[in-house]
């Protein structure tokens, strides 16, 4: 049996690589914002959302090199391999904040009742619903916050990188 390895490489270029950086930070901010007023999570887990978010961006900053793979072609154009890693947090992010925004809208319209389904027990197994959902939410928060922290590290190094090769201090040489 083979496996074939998903990479995702793409043309670098600063503007791409800003615009996309400032799309992800104002998503980020839209799903954290529902975690508190949507969904119901305390505030003051704002404070542990910023240690994880700083501590998680340090990390890729500081590691992220180890997956980046730079490529430069014969007319000179800087192409990025970002790795399994970064395609791996960002489908763990984004389909984890899915899954939880989908069972909060079905929680908080009250839609199991309206379908004639009972939520105490669809969730039987767990105790009090909501409260358990809230645990879960903000789990899934944390690797929401994680996954976002490492791709911003990623586009950060990747900059870093760029401005390097383009002024010829880091050599990159031509493949085909």
């Amino acid at each position: 049996m083979r496996f074939k390895s998903v990479r995702k490489v793409e043309k670098l270029n600063k503007r791409k690589v800003i615009i996309h950086s400032i799309i992800q930070f104002a998503l980020t901010l839209f799903l954290i914002y529902s975690s508190f007023f949507i969904i119901g999570v305390p505030i003051e887990f704002i404070v542990p959302y910023l240690i994880v978010f700083g501590v998680s961006l340090y990390l890729a900053n500081k590691y992220s090199d180890k997956t980046l793979r730079f490529y430069k072609n014969s007319n000179g154009i800087i192409f990025v391999d970002l790795g399994w890693f970064s395609n791996l947090c960002y489908i763990l992010a984004t389909v984890t904040r899915l899954v939880i925004i989908s069972l909060g809208i079905i929680l908080r319209l009250g839609l199991l009742e309206k379908t004639g389904m009972d939520a105490e027990l669809t969730f039987f197994f767990f105790g009090e619903a909501m409260s358990i959902f809230l645990l879960v939410t903000i789990i899934f928060d944390f690797l929401l916050i994680y996954g976002k922290a490492v791709l911003a590290g990623m586009h950060r190094r990747m900059l870093i990188h760029y401005k390097l090769i383009l002024s010829g201090k880091e050599v990159k040489e031509e493949t085909k």
